[in-house]
């Protein structure tokens, strides 16, 4: 947040016309003599807490990334179940078959998505 917007001055929508008014209302604040917030003292119990951080291994189920991933396997558990049996079937023989289910970066699945547009990994 910039100062001149702390002071709550509104943007600008026509520079020309607003320009003066707003150099104008900046004078004022200036000849006010009002300060901005200061910035929080870093304190004692927030440096123990960033030092302990640095020291414990964090798991992965703690951040973001540990979550979408958990995520993402109950969505596909829940896609699997509701799979009929040639379904899954075709699912395990990708999963077991030829290079063990990596797909090559950029390569383009020769299927269509849902929406029609072209599936690509």
């Amino acid at each position: 947040m910039t100062l001149i917007k702390w002071h709550g001055v509104p943007k600008l929508v026509d520079r020309k016309v607003e320009d003066e008014e707003r150099r104008a209302k900046w004078i004022a604040i200036l000849q006010s003599g009002k300060a901005a917030s200061s910035i929080k003292e870093w304190t004692t119990e927030e440096e123990a807490a960033l030092i302990k951080a640095e020291d414990e291994p964090m798991l992965m189920k703690e951040t973001v990334l540990g979550c979408l991933k958990m995520q993402q396997k109950q969505e596909l558990m829940v896609t699997f179940r509701a799979m009929s049996a040639e379904e899954k079937a075709t699912f395990w023989a990708e999963i077991d078959g030829g290079n063990g289910g990596e797909v090559e970066e950029g390569k383009v699945d020769e299927g269509e998505c849902k929406n029609g547009q072209e599936g690509s990994v």
